[in-house]
């Protein structure tokens, strides 16, 4: 986060902090930082579920899984260590949309590449992903 302005929002943070009760105001703090702990916890809660159902029905074991904000990308994956990363941005999409980017990267697990061999896995294990990877496109990384 640029330092420009810094001094001033902390100047505006102490004073909001001592009169907020005289303005009948809550102080929120950070309300950035606390949306993204809250989108980070709704995250947190929904993937375990996905990446075992996907588990399941791929026939492949994820060994490690995250969430992280990046600002190119919806999800990663290591093949080698079997671990997973998803956006953090991915809490503001529909439900459709984080299950297509879990299934997508655990699919990576049994093939690296986008070639033929990775859509035909997409296409056996989720039929309608290119519905849900249009959507994803069309909707654009926030920046924060």
């Amino acid at each position: 986060m640029s330092q420009v302005g810094a001094k001033e929002r902390q100047t505006q943070n102490r004073v909001v902090q001592l009169f907020q009760h005289q303005l009948n105001y809550r102080y929120l703090g950070n309300w950035q930082h606390r949306l993204m702990s809250w989108y980070r916890q709704q995250l947190k809660q929904e993937i375990p579920r996905l990446i075992a159902k996907w588990e399941k029905n791929i026939g492949v074991t994820v060994n490690e899984w995250g969430v992280k904000l990046m600002k190119t990308k919806w999800g990663t994956c290591n093949i080698e260590a079997k671990r997973i990363w998803l956006n953090l941005e991915l809490a503001k999409k529909d439900q459709q949309c984080l299950e297509y980017v879990v299934v997508h990267e655990i699919v990576h697990l049994l093939e690296r590449n986008h070639g033929d061999r990775f859509e035909a896995l997409m296409n056996k294990f989720m039929p309608n992903w290119k519905l849900y990877k249009d959507e994803l496109n069309r909707s654009p990384l926030s920046s924060y």
